[in-house]
This record gives C-alpha cells, structure tokens and sequence, in this order.
C-alpha cells in the first residue's frame, strides 16, 4: 500500500507530526494515512458492558476524535483516516501493523501519557524498535 502512517492521538505532539507528514508526502507525490487507535478492555463480568463501551462505540467515539484532530491541522482534509482496534496491545502495536506496508511511520515525540519530562512517550520508544519502515519521531517545535 505504501504512503506515510501518521499516529493520531489528539494530543499537540500528534499534530506536528500530521503537519510534518502532508510536507513530506507533497514532497514524495504519495498518501498519508492518519490512525487512531482504541483499544477495549475485555472482562468476565456481566456488569462490565455497562461500564466498558461496545467495539462499536469505540469505533464511533474514535471516528470522531480523529475527524477533530486532522481538520484542525492546515491540508488535513485531503488525510485518508483509519480508526485501528487495539485488541488489548495498545496502540504502538496497531500502529505497527498498519505502517506494515508503509514507506514510513510518523509520530510524535510525546503523546497524552503522564510522564512529561521524558523525551519520548512509550509508543515513540516502541515503534522505534520494532518498526519494519523508516520512523520518523517528530519534536515538539
């Protein structure tokens, strides 16, 4: 399939790096695909589907955060975007998976995680080393 993978999460970080991938796929002619991942919790209690949303509401809630974080950002209109189950891996993992057949992986250098003074968040650090294409961890200036 090719094009650039850029991992959407909502956070800033997430979108410097939508913006550094449209200037690099205008510079290469290619595609970018932005992804978002959610991930269901699965549990053995009856009561827990009153607590824990359907795939389906996953689905729904993570469509619409993704639509909000890619028009926010100059050209993202023009962004194929992709909604990825985690399956209970986190998002580095479906992140991974879908740049399978990528020219490239983008993401930022720190997502919503809480430990802010880290130069990478733990899906930065995680595609760097198990990515089948070339990564590219976008800084936050």
């Amino acid at each position: 399939m090719g094009g650039i993978v850029v991992g959407m999460d909502g956070s800033k970080g997430s979108a410097q790096a939508l913006r550094w991938a449209l200037e690099e796929a205008r510079l290469r002619g290619t595609e970018v695909r932005a992804c978002f991942v959610v991930d269901r919790i699965y549990t053995e209690p009856e009561w827990a589907s009153l607590i824990i949303p359907s795939a389906d509401e996953l689905l729904r809630e993570g469509k619409r955060l993704l639509a909000s974080a890619v028009t926010k950002v100059e050209g993202g209109e023009d962004v194929r975007q992709e909604v990825l189950i985690g399956e209970g891996h986190g998002p580095a993992k479906a992140l991974l998976d879908a740049a399978s057949d990528a020219d490239m992986l983008v993401v930022g250098s720190r997502g919503r995680g809480g430990f802010q003074g880290l130069l990478l968040g733990s899906v930065s650090q995680q595609v760097l080393h198990h990515a089948k294409c070339p990564v590219v961890v976008v800084p936050p200036s």
